[in-house]
């Protein structure tokens, strides 16, 4: 059985360690295992021959009679040991080599063999026949570091049928040929860890035999046999297998934090060339106005780091460009408030209507907005502003923004896809910004990933498994800096100059707004999305304060609650914020988801090496 063999530690383990290893063994039993025994199941009769070499090699020799009963099956499968606990520090491994496997006539002996974490298993039989009733197989293996020595004796402690077979077994026999005269033999039956003594033990010369009635299911059977010192050679030793900690994989010296930090330097440096080189802006050169607007040979540069050029200020929209654009160029992102900005444009424009609703609820909190598409408006839609009106109005001509919840999501990367295509038709980004981005992080997962597999690899197999550590960091680097790799054209950074000082008309003082645009109807509505898009709402409302609806412009396109007289610039502010929270929240919105000792002294049934289990398939 394993976790029990010649010279371990005290079989007792932290509550923790036997929690994770009793969990593993069930999801083992259950991904990979043995088929579970059928009813009838048994083995016959289980015959063991155990050939110890003057080499100190065992030579094992397993005569298994499986009745399968009635109901078909395809063979046996068979676990041998192969690693176990040994002490505190080490596992013992056994070097198994399977000779050959035979069976009774008319009974499939293809074998198969795989390892399982601790275990060599043979799979036996044919996966395209069946069998039934009993059926012989005769299993043939050689295994190394199965004998220890002692000051006066050498000693096979093993499990010769493992605790682990999940059907009765009626009768069993062990056979132990040694190239020397035994001097003592033991034999243990029942589960792990009884003393119980097998049946009978006999022993003649240079062999050993013990024979047991019936064993139950889970029962094994474990033999110990000495031989006198010197009788093989060289003395048979343990092949011991060190337990790594992760002290021994994540060493800390001065040569795996250097190399650390070394491997973590070159990267880090490789990932800042990248952003240096990849991601920063493109502008005209020349003076500021050439940046703004462009130069007769069009020569360009890198934008320095820190520069925030800005065009003189425009008193109208750069080339007539609308908020879902000036926003999108702004931040590089298709952000909701540049799809909320838009459809306030499109109804200031003509296209829809946005009518408050009463609140609802309890405590009347919760807020509501109808839309409803107008036959045209001004400035034919482009085609971004096309795709929204489309998905909003796909069912009718009016809806509320709640009829939205959890509908509109697909046709929402449906609008910022076309708007991040139109800043690109428009020559502003070389590639999307969305796809940069996702470039950029899919790179930097995927070099975070080998890194940690270089890590793993390195822990495994050596001390160095902090060395690897600055590749992940090199990965993780370039996720964090993904979102900065968009990087705009010089014909982008010129717009982005120009809309900046399109910006500083809604930074103006408020007295030299209304100073300019006294006489011009309906600026306020026009400019408003706008506004939305800068996220200063509030402030270009300052600008307007005590005119009315008519003088606003907000009368033809936005009704209020408190009704289209009742409203002034403050209160149309508080009302487009509050119609900005309540649809990026429901237009974005998902639909809910779901040690060695010897055998003679201490000596139990599955304290051996060897051992293991097996079963039907």
């Amino acid at each position: 059985m394993v976790g029990r063999s010649a010279g371990r530690a005290p079989a007792a383990c932290a509550a923790l360690a036997c929690v994770l290893t009793l969990a593993f063994t069930v999801a083992f039993a259950l991904a990979a295992g043995p088929g579970a025994a059928q009813a009838g199941e048994r083995i016959t009769d289980y015959a063991v021959e155990l050939d110890v070499g003057a080499d100190g090699t065992l030579v094992v020799h397993e005569a298994i009679t499986y009745d399968f009963g009635t109901t078909p099956r395809h063979g046996i499968v068979r676990d041998l040991v192969r690693r176990e606990r040994y002490d505190e520090d080490h596992d013992r491994r056994y070097e198994i080599d399977v000779l050959g496997v035979s069976a009774s006539e008319g009974t499939p002996a293809g074998y198969e063999t795989s390892v399982d974490g601790p275990f060599l298993r043979l799979r036996i039989g044919d996966p395209a026949r069946t069998v039934t009733g009993p059926h012989r197989y005769d299993i043939r293996y050689r295994v190394r570091g199965a004998l220890q020595s002692f000051a006066e004796h050498v000693e096979l402690y093993w499990d010769a049928i493992g605790t682990q077979w999940p059907v009765p077994i009626d009768r069993a026999s062990v056979v132990v040929r040694t190239p020397a005269p035994v001097t003592r033999s033991a034999c243990f039956a029942g589960a792990e860890g009884s003393s119980l003594p097998c049946a009978q033990t006999t022993a003649d010369g240079g062999s050993a035999r013990f024979t047991q009635g019936a064993l139950g299911p889970g029962r094994g059977l474990t033999v110990v046999v000495a031989v006198p010192a010197g009788a093989i050679e060289p003395p048979p030793a343990p092949i011991l297998v060190e337990r790594r900690g992760i002290e021994d994989a994540f060493a800390v010296t001065p040569a795996t934090v250097g190399g650390a930090a070394l491997l973590a330097a070159a990267g880090l440096g490789a990932v800042g060339t990248l952003a240096w080189r990849r991601g920063r802006d493109r502008r005209f050169a020349g003076p500021p106005t050439d940046a703004a607007f462009g130069n007769a040979t069009g020569a360009e540069e890198p934008v320095p780091l820190g520069a925030q050029d800005a065009g003189p200020v425009e008193f109208v929209p750069p080339e007539g460009l609308r908020p879902g654009q000036v926003g999108t160029l702004v931040d590089e992102r298709a952000d909701l408030t540049d799809v909320t900005a838009t459809i306030v444009d499109l109804a200031t424009r003509g296209w829809l209507t946005i009518t408050e609703l009463e609140p609802e609820g309890i405590l009347r909190r919760r807020h509501d907005y109808r839309l409803d598409r107008a036959g045209g408006g001004r400035g034919e839609p482009r085609r971004y502003e096309q795709v929204l009106l489309d998905a909003l109005f796909a069912d009718g001509p009016s809806v509320r923004l709640s009829e939205l919840k959890y509908r509109f999501r697909p046709h929402l990367e449906r609008v910022r896809r076309a708007l991040y295509e139109d800043v690109v038709e428009r020559g502003w980004f070389r590639t999307r910004p969305d796809r940069t981005r996702a470039v950029w992080r899919a790179a930097g997962i995927a070099v975070a990933v080998a890194g940690a597999g270089l890590v793993a690899l390195a822990a495994a197999t050596s001390s160095l498994g902090i060395v690897p550590l600055g590749v992940v960091a090199t990965g993780l680097a370039l996720v964090a800096l993904a979102g900065r790799m968009p990087a705009r054209t010089a014909k982008g950074s010129a717009m982005l100059a120009r809309v900046r000082g399109f910006r500083r008309l809604f930074d103006e003082g408020e007295e030299d707004v209304r100073a300019r645009f006294a006489e011009r109807q309906g600026i306020f509505s026009e400019y408003l999305p706008y506004a939305i898009a800068f996220g200063c709402t509030h402030r270009w409302a300052r600008a307007f304060e005590g005119l009315g609806a008519e003088a606003l412009g907000t009368a033809g396109w936005y009704s209020g609650t408190a009704g289209p007289g009742g409203l002034d610039a403050p209160t149309i502010a508080a009302a487009m914020d509050d119609f900005d929270t309540v649809a990026t929240g429901t237009l974005a919105a998902n639909p809910p988801s779901s040690s060695g000792s010897s055998g003679f002294s201490g000596g139990s049934s599955g304290g051996g090496g060897g051992g293991g289990g097996g079963g039907s398939w």
